[in-house]
């Protein structure tokens, strides 16, 4: 065992249903390495509870090539021209610049785009003086709106998501919907009694996939423990022990995506105890110590990871 996922498949699969069905104009988004779970096992997944026509989102148009028709696809990032590749009919591309729809031009593309709306993010998106002319652009492109998207901040309070509506629902064209992100079930349904006329879809990823994470385990393994010595060099760069103990050596590392926390401390664990990194993790391992007197695990055992999902890659995933 190298990176080992376990997922209460129940408890999860209950949640995903739960949300699909209080979510009104949900759109799944199914991108990158599918949330640690696997893009086709998502798009399974949504087929079932949704029906194969349901729109998706993905993040790039290579993740797009995957999604057959009927399934509309959007693309979230705008197609760059480093993007050397043809874009399937059924995706729905994203334009937050001239630039971008020069890119579509160029292409060749002929169908729906989304329009991307700044917002407090500050990634990207087209501000609300530039987007008159883009929208003039777009139809003088001989191509059409298929909606807008307003991409919000984590945790905004019902307040913050009305005052960034209120500046775009006015400029927005009429029968042209708002996709709108990071919003719940309840804070979707009072945006649209404030905004009654408005046409709204939510698209949801983490909050559907990773809304409780309790469902979630992962483990790697010990594949070696040798007593060492202070002050014994270690590891590829020769790292001094820092006291007598025992070097651990897990078998997960960057390969799997598993890398320190952001505050530079390990993300392994055992027996609820952070074990300390002697090195940063490398391809298929990483070198963690345990100071004598310490809980220490011996060869085999299994090892508690820290890390988020959407950035790994278990060679195992057990539905239990």
């Amino acid at each position: 065992m190298s990176l080992r996922l376990t997922v209460n498949e129940h408890a999860f699969r209950a949640h995903v249903a739960h949300i699909v069905g209080s979510t009104p104009g949900l759109i799944p988004v199914v991108k990158g390495n599918g949330y640690g779970l696997g893009r086709p096992f998502l798009m399974q997944l949504v087929s079932e509870l949704l029906g194969p026509a349901q729109a998706v989102a993905v993040g790039t148009v290579f993740e797009a090539l995957n999604i057959p028709a009927p399934t509309p696809v959007y693309i979230l990032t705008p197609i760059g021209e480093f993007d050397q590749v043809t874009i399937p009919a059924n995706a729905i591309p994203t334009v937050a610049t001239e630039r971008d729809l020069t890119v579509l031009q160029n292409k060749g593309w002929k169908n729906p785009v989304v329009v991307k709306l700044a917002s407090p993010m500050q990634r990207f998106g087209v501000e609300a003086h530039e987007f008159p002319a883009l929208i003039q652009h777009i139809s003088a492109a001989g191509l059409t709106v298929h909606s807008c998207a307003l991409h919000l901040p984590l945790h905004q309070t019902d307040e913050e998501i009305y005052e960034q509506l209120a500046t775009w629902i006015p400029l927005v064209p009429q029968c042209v919907t708002v996709i709108l992100s990071h919003v719940s079930s309840t804070q979707l349904a009072t945006q649209q009694k404030k905004f009654p006329d408005a046409l709204f879809e939510v698209r949801l990823g983490t909050a559907l996939w990773h809304g409780d994470k309790s469902f979630f385990s992962m483990h790697t393994e010990v594949l070696a423990v040798h007593l060492i010595k202070k002050g014994t060099a270690v590891g590829y760069h020769s790292t001094p022990a820092p006291a007598d103990g025992h070097i651990v050596v897990v078998a997960a590392g960057t390969t799997h995506g598993v890398s320190p926390l952001e505050n530079g401390s390990s993300p392994f664990h055992f027996e609820k105890q952070r074990l300390t990194l002697l090195e940063a993790p490398y391809m298929h391992s990483a070198m963690c110590f345990v100071a004598l007197g310490q809980p220490c695990p011996k060869v085999g055992d299994a090892i508690d990871v820290q890390r988020p999902l959407h950035s790994v890659a278990p060679d195992i995933t057990l539905w239990v």
